[in-house]
């Protein structure tokens, strides 16, 4: 009876374990499986030393999403499970290798570590998306609808530096990444550095096929412009600039606009004095705004009418008289006296077909006599030219045979002489030139 009723407990004690091995599978097994509430392409992913989960448990919010855009900046081994932390959905129109390119890119812009990260301006962002909306207009989506962040950081020489990224969303306002938005930089940036690269190595065939890259080539003078303009570069930066990867940094970066910095040389040890070039691109053709000062040649302060010399500056400087004017140019369409000065002087103006004279002086417009010094001078037609032959209806490319940085230069160039100052300004058209003033101070 003992031996019966041994066997009936031992026979209850295995069920009894296999029922509980049975719930605890069951357990086990509930435990793997996610909850439902959860989306399917929302990963969890905890990447030491921080977290990475949207607090709605959907998507990254806007400053969630700057916010990771810093960590991805600053954790450079973490990258790859930064990108496998974000949703599906904030992330489909590009590919990892985009998203690696992109925060390497933010990494090199901002060196040092990360010290906070804020909000633009409605001004600032304005400025920034207007950038943006001039160079595309195919953007998607439109730069209107992109929220502009600042993000700070500190070198370790305590410089603050910031940099501007937008946050581009999608029809619902969901942060994404946009494949527009980041092709359009990328294809900057790799232009920019081709371009430095040329003019570091020094390579002159180089810079010249960078600067004719997506350009339509109509003329010689044309073709020539741009060699003159690629010799003058590579001479500057021989004698002005740092070049190098690690002598510039970018500032600024939108699509179709990038802000570099660089170094200038510097013969002492000083801190180094720098400069900006603004890259542009539309359309796919790329352009450097290099605001490099030159001089006016002395020979376009003269002005000539059908090849005879009219006026100039010489040593008491430029003049203007009836008795020389007259045979020359006929009787002015116009003579006006326009102010008195001192002494008896007046500033008057003479009037002809093609050009306006300003100048003070002696002027009495009954008798048609006139005499003083020039202030200024206007040329519209093409039967007056400089002394290198500059007239208007010239094709712009011809001015910039002999200037090539007028344009940035505002379309003007001044030539300092003693006490003197001569300037040289020009009004393009439609890519020819339109009018020359010649300013005498």
């Amino acid at each position: 009876m003992v031996i019966q009723n041994n066997r009936k407990t031992k026979f209850r004690s295995v069920r009894l374990l296999a029922a509980l091995l049975v719930l605890a599978s069951a357990c086990l097994l509930t435990a793997c499986t996610p909850f439902s509430s959860q989306p399917a392409d929302l990963p969890s992913v905890d990447v030491a030393p921080f977290v990475l989960r949207p607090q709605n448990e959907k998507f990254f919010r806007e400053d969630e999403w700057v916010r990771l855009i810093t960590l991805a900046i600053t954790h450079a081994d973490y990258r790859d499970k930064i990108w496998h932390a974000i949703p599906a959905i904030q992330r489909a129109e590009i590919s990892q290798t985009e998203f690696l390119r992109y925060v390497a890119f933010l990494s090199d812009c901002l060196p040092g570590s990360i010290s906070s990260y804020y909000r633009a301006s409605e001004d600032e962002s304005a400025v920034i998306r207007g950038y943006a909306a001039k160079a595309d207009k195919q953007l998607t989506p439109k730069p209107a609808d992109a929220s502009i962040w600042w993000i700070k950081a500190r070198t370790s020489d305590l410089r603050e530096l910031k940099f501007a990224i937008p946050v581009t969303k999608d029809e619902s306002g969901i942060p994404c990444f946009s494949k527009s938005w980041l092709q359009k930089q990328a294809a900057l940036y790799d232009y920019i550095i081709l371009y430095l690269d040329a003019l570091a190595g020094g390579s002159e065939p180089a810079l010249s096929a960078l600067l004719r890259h997506n350009t339509e080539i109509r003329s010689r003078i044309q073709s020539a412009a741009i060699d003159r303009r690629a010799k003058d570069l590579l001479a500057f930066y021989h004698d002005q600039v740092l070049t190098g990867k690690g002598s510039y940094r970018c500032l600024e970066m939108m699509p179709g606009r990038a802000v570099f910095e660089e170094q200038l040389l510097s013969a002492d040890s000083r801190p180094a004095k720098t400069r900006t070039v603004i890259f542009t691109e539309s359309g796919g053709r790329f352009q450097a705004d290099e605001n490099i000062a030159q001089p006016l040649k002395p020979d376009d302060t003269l002005l000539f009418f059908e090849g005879q010399p009219l006026f100039g500056p010489d040593e008491t400087g430029a003049k203007i008289d009836s008795e020389t004017a007259l045979p020359t140019l006929g009787i002015p369409l116009n003579l006006e006296i326009m102010d008195s000065e001192n002494l008896g002087d007046v500033s008057f103006r003479a009037v002809w077909p093609g050009m306006i004279v300003e100048a003070s002086g002696l002027c009495d417009p009954d008798s048609l006599s006139f005499e003083g010094d020039l202030h200024q001078v206007c040329i519209t037609y093409s039967s007056f030219e400089t002394g290198t032959g500059l007239r208007p209806g010239d094709s712009v490319h011809e001015l910039y045979l002999r200037y090539p940085f007028i344009r940035e230069n505002g379309y003007m160039v001044q030539l300092q002489k003693e006490s003197s100052l001569t300037t040289l300004a020009v009004q393009v058209e439609s890519d020819y030139i339109a009018k020359i003033t010649l300013i005498f101070d």
